[in-house]
C-alpha cells in the first residue's frame, strides 16, 4: 500500500503543474458529477469525469480545487483521487468512486485533502432540500433559509456506506488557511490547488 500524495500550495497555480518529480500529471476535466475514468498504461484523452483511478506508476493522477473536496482512495495496487463538491456529492461521486475501485481492489484508506470545513460552508435551502435524510447530520441551521454544510461529513457517510474503514482527515480548508490554499468563496479566483496521488 505505497503511496505518495502531493498538494500544491500558493502561489503556484495548480492549473499549471503538469509533471512532479519529472513523472506526468494526469487531471480530468471535471463537470461535477458522478463519473469515474480509469487511466491505464496509454491516456491519450483527457477524460470528463471527477474521479480518476490508476494502477500505473509512471504517472500521478490528481484534481483540481478551490473549496470542493478532494479525497484520494489507497487500495492494493491501486490509487484513485476524487473531486467532491456539493453536486457531485449529491450525485455520489465518492460512493461510485470506491465501488469501481472495489472490482480489482479493496480500498484500505480514504484520505481527505484540502477541503471546505463545516464552519465556513453557506449554501442555502436550495441546496439543502436536495440531500435526503441519510444526510441531516451535515446541516446546521444557521436561520434566514441559510445552513452551514459540512461537505467532509457528507463524503465521510459515502466512504463508510461504499465500506471504506480507516479515513484520515489532512484538516486542511482553503478558508480558513487562505494563506495557503485558493478559495473561490473567498477570493473569487480562477486558480486552484492541485491534489495528485501516486502509487509507488
Amino acid at each position: 500500500m505505497d503511496y505518495e500524495i502531493f498538494i500544491s500550495r500558493k502561489p503556484a497555480d495548480g492549473r499549471e503543474i503538469k509533471e512532479i518529480k519529472g513523472l506526468p500529471v494526469i487531471t480530468p476535466i471535471q463537470v461535477h458529477g458522478a463519473d469515474v475514468f480509469f487511466v491505464g498504461r496509454r491516456t491519450a484523452r483527457i477524460p470528463r469525469a471527477d474521479s480518476l483511478i490508476t494502477d500505473n506508476r509512471e504517472l500521478w493522477i490528481g484534481v483540481l480545487t478551490a473549496d470542493c473536496l478532494p479525497i484520494f482512495l489507497v487500495g492494493e495496487g491501486a490509487v484513485g483521487v476524487v473531486h467532491a463538491g456539493w453536486r457531485g456529492t449529491l450525485k455520489g461521486i465518492t460512493f461510485n468512486a470506491v465501488s469501481y475501485m472495489a472490482r480489482f481492489t479493496r480500498v484500505k484508506k480514504a484520505i481527505l485533502g484540502v477541503g471546505i470545513c463545516g464552519s465556513c460552508y453557506e449554501v442555502g435551502y436550495d441546496v439543502k432540500k436536495l440531500f435526503n435524510r441519510e444526510y441531516e447530520a451535515c446541516f446546521r441551521e444557521l436561520g434566514g433559509g441559510k445552513y452551514l454544510f459540512d461537505l467532509k461529513l457528507a463524503n465521510r457517510i459515502q466512504l463508510k456506506a461504499a465500506g471504506v474503514e480507516e479515513v484520515e482527515d489532512l484538516n486542511l480548508c482553503p478558508s480558513c488557511q487562505n494563506d495557503l490554499y485558493y478559495s473561490y468563496r473567498r477570493e473569487k479566483t480562477e486558480k486552484r490547488t492541485l491534489s495528485a496521488i501516486r502509487l509507488l
